[in-house]
């Protein structure tokens, strides 16, 4: 498992979902490099890194 992070900072006043994470190797294996869909795959979202990460641990241990 490969975990990335990416701040995305939405231009919008609430910074509860500035940060999402994601595991490159299950977006490497869907071919599109800017895919961050949540349908086809778990993404975590958070205030901070460290909760978009565990989101996305949360996620991935529901599936």
């Amino acid at each position: 498992m490969d975990i990335r992070t990416v701040h995305v900072y939405p231009p919008i006043p609430i910074r509860t979902l500035d940060w999402q994470a994601y595991d490159a190797d299950t977006m490497d294996r869907c071919g599109d490099p800017e895919c961050l869909c949540h349908k086809k795959h778990p993404v975590g979202a958070g205030a901070t890194e460290q909760e978009a990460v565990a989101d996305l641990l949360e996620q991935m241990q529901d599936r």
